[in-house]
């Protein structure tokens, strides 16, 4: 057995300090975890009146509704990598595009009748749950993270199409402050804003907060009630928000323990991570955050940091799908600010801040200071430069120890390579699709010294010719 497959092997683990072993226990335990963990809260949740959403308009919303088209659902499946991912029919794009003139007839028989009823037969929405480590000590089941392997084929046609038509308008509905999915946006606006922010701060010796949120658990927690309300807020029309739900609420799953499949249950809450709708259902779900900061804002309860001068521009938070960085002046104010705004927003989403996991950032701001404030929000304090989507926030980029970490991770993945018997073109795949890559992101958007970048040549060169 190999070393990886050997670390994903679920023998034992703990449960509520009990040691949990053996085939049948720990199946037991696997289950009666997960399917616990996707209830629904038997909570009440609070009012949304009142809450100013952006909206549709009348044809916008017409547009998302309209008619299946044979040449829509073909420009979908070639937009799909021929292999990637098949579900647990096995049936992969590849098979769809090579035998599309013999399926077509099927596939749009199921898209109209979905279209006329929105429902979705038995059986067409399961999953599997896979559990991948993400520690090399497991100890308990929260170190796993699960990993779904989604639906059937026609689903997955199913999922793409509604997601192109919903990819095409959101932009019109989400604010500014996000920033992922949306096209005409990119990862990399969040973090040169959180950059020039910082260095405007530092040069006018401006003292300001930074709060970098983590949430658990994200996509597993939202509440489908909340969702469907944020959807009528923005004038989504009703056999839309129907289709959304018969999308997410007839899934039911099943997890595979050590390859093994548990008995199904049903998901009665969050977004399957996988599904192609989930990732901008989420968009519309984290909203409710930059509506309710905008709330707190105008009402004086929190005050974002205002750059420049004149007409100004105040940036409260930024939001990368479930990276959320909030910003504002050093006051106690935004200290209590910030976690009376996440009270409401968990009542009424599901999810829930790991404020022990969160982190308090000060620039021009007292140590002392900072240790108080983070007492107040029970999370960690950091210091300049911190990690901000996986680049440096007011890292020196000219500095070498700024490349010390890319250059690692290079190294890491080398490591654990050069111990494999692989061919030259093996070598060369590997250097082409993986550790050309890892520099990519940080040089997309910093300027690296010229003796940086002939040390990662050095390195690639020498894996190559295996000197």
């Amino acid at each position: 057995m190999s070393n990886r497959r050997r670390r994903n092997v679920v023998s034992c683990f703990l449960r509520n300090g009990v040691l949990v072993e053996g085939v049948e226990n720990v199946c037991n335990a696997v289950y009666i975890h997960f399917s616990s963990h996707f209830q629904a809260r038997l909570v009440e949740r609070p009012s949304m009146a009142g809450l100013q959403f952006h909206s549709l308009s009348y044809g916008e919303g017409v547009s998302l509704v309209k008619p299946f088209s044979v040449e829509e659902v073909k420009a979908t499946v070639w937009d799909c990598d021929n292999y990637k991912c098949p579900g647990p029919d096995g049936i992969s794009f590849g098979f769809i595009k090579d035998f599309l003139e013999i399926l077509k007839e099927d596939v749009m028989s199921f898209l109209v009748e979905f279209h006329m009823n929105g429902r979705l037969a038995k059986g067409i929405n399961s999953t599997f749950i896979a559990l991948i480590p993400k520690v090399d000590s497991l100890q308990r089941l929260n170190d796993f993270r699960p990993i779904y392997l989604v639906g059937s084929s026609m689903y997955k046609i199913l999922s793409k199409v509604i997601s192109n038509r919903l990819r095409s308008i959101i932009g019109l509905v989400i604010s500014d402050s996000q920033s992922a999915f949306i096209k005409g946006r990119q990862i990399l606006e969040g973090i040169l804003v959180a950059n020039e922010i910082v260095d405007e701060a530092r040069q006018c010796n401006k003292e300001i907060l930074l709060f970098k949120v983590d949430f658990e658990k994200a996509y597993d927690s939202i509440d489908w009630a909340y969702l469907d309300e944020i959807m009528i807020l923005m004038g989504f029309p009703t056999l839309w928000r129907k289709w959304i739900k018969e999308c997410i609420i007839t899934t039911t799953t099943s997890l595979l323990v050590n390859g093994s499949p548990t008995a199904e249950f049903p998901l009665e809450r969050g977004l399957r991570q996988g599904d192609l709708l989930s990732p901008f259902l989420f968009l519309l779900a984290v909203e409710g955050f930059h509506v309710l900061m905008e709330l707190f804002s105008a009402n004086n309860l929190f005050t974002g940091y205002q750059m420049g001068r004149g007409d100004s521009i105040v940036v409260s938070h930024l939001q990368f799908a479930d990276d959320t960085l909030i910003l504002g002046e050093k006051s106690w104010v935004n200290v209590k600010g910030m976690c009376a705004a996440f009270i409401p927003f968990e009542s009424l989403s599901g999810l829930k801040v790991t404020f022990s996991k969160s982190q308090l950032v000060g620039v021009n701001v007292e140590r002392s200071w900072l240790l108080e404030a983070a007492k107040v929000l029970n999370c960690r304090v950091d210091a300049l430069p911190f990690v901000y989507l996986g680049l440096p926030i007011c890292g020196n980029a000219r500095r070498l120890s700024f490349w010390v970490p890319v250059i690692d991770r290079i190294k890491s993945r080398l490591s654990e390579w050069k111990s494999k018997h692989l061919s030259l073109g093996g070598r060369l795949v590997l250097l082409k699709s993986v550790l050309s890559s890892l520099p990519v992101y940080a040089l997309s958007f910093f300027k690296a010294p010229t003796c940086i970048v002939s040390s990662i040549e050095s390195i690639l060169n020498c894996f190559f010719f295996l000197e």
